[in-house]
């Protein structure tokens, strides 16, 4: 299965989205937003295809900073750096580009803190949302367990503008086998780590595309960052609302995901057993079928 169209979004605020679009545009569109650090080729070809069987256009992008889109790390500057906001904008750019009034969003991780500002904020360009492995707010105190977590955690905004982070997570290696067993911890033991595979897409994400931002990973994470919460907004989706996740995410506990739907009277919440901070295709049953019913009524 091959992109239908793939090309260059030249945004007007000067920003580039690199984007590939599958099956019939005249069909419902479906946006899939990847989350931090992740070039869109993680929307696996076997992931979209049951959305293709089921007459949807399907469209996903790489964020700026990552893959081939802008990266921006010259012009960064951690005192005023850009925002989830920022992202919705260029996702916005992007559909207009493409011209697609409404879409389903679909994000994953950071992917789904951008879909959740779009339905927020643009509701006129939302049909459905469905939000996957991610949080209303990253640094709720409330949902933090560790006495040291919930000690600094207020603090964090201050120290990323003020002081540069040098922490190997949030600077990571660039290599294929940093990122293979970064997703073999993130797979969780459950589901069968797809080793093959996943070796495949990130080796062409990192040598076959436009290579890997060194710079991405603390770029997207300092957006997060000053995006601040929207705890107090998730109320005001009004659009189908599906929130999944995984009872074994170690990056975004599952708690965040029964507190957003606590938020919200009219989500539906998908819990998966053993799923981490991926989905690997073993794990599609217990979500795919929920997921396609949510699109089908939206």
């Amino acid at each position: 299965m091959n992109s239908t169209k793939q090309g260059i979004a030249a945004l007007h605020h000067g920003i580039n989205i690199y984007y590939e679009t599958f099956g019939n545009e005249n069909n419902p569109a479906i946006l899939l937003i990847m989350g931090l650090d992740t070039q869109c080729v993680a929307f696996t070809l076997e992931f979209i295809k049951p959305l293709l069987e089921n007459n949807f256009y399907c469209i996903r992008f790489d964020n700026r900073d990552i893959g081939k889109s802008t990266w921006l790390n010259e012009k960064w500057n951690k005192k005023s750096p850009y925002t989830l906001e920022d992202m919705a904008q260029d996702t916005l750019g992007l559909l207009d580009y493409l011209d697609q009034t409404k879409v389903h969003l679909l994000g994953v991780s950071m992917g789904g803190m951008i879909a959740q500002r779009i339905a927020i904020s643009y509701p006129e360009r939302v049909n459905s949302i469905c939000s996957v492995m991610s949080s209303a707010y990253l640094h709720d105190q409330s949902l933090l367990k560790n006495f040291l977590e919930k000690l600094y955690s207020p603090f964090l905004p201050f120290i990323f503008k003020h002081f540069y982070v040098k922490h190997p997570i949030l600077h990571p290696k660039i290599t294929v086998k940093y990122y293979m067993n970064m997703y073999r911890f993130l797979n969780g033991k459950v589901f069968k780590y797809e080793e093959e595979g996943l070796r495949e897409i990130i080796t062409e994400a990192l040598e076959k595309r436009k290579g890997q931002n060194p710079k991405a990973r603390y770029q997207q994470y300092c957006a997060i960052l000053a995006s601040g919460s929207r705890i107090q907004e998730i109320s005001k989706i009004n659009k189908p609302f599906l929130i999944i996740h995984g009872t074994a995410d170690p990056i975004i506990p599952v708690s965040h995901a029964y507190k957003m739907a606590s938020l919200n009277k009219s989500a539906i919440l998908v819990i998966v057993d053993g799923m981490g901070h991926t989905f690997p295709k073993e794990s599609y049953p217990f979500f795919y079928p929920e997921l396609l019913n949510h699109l089908s009524k939206s």
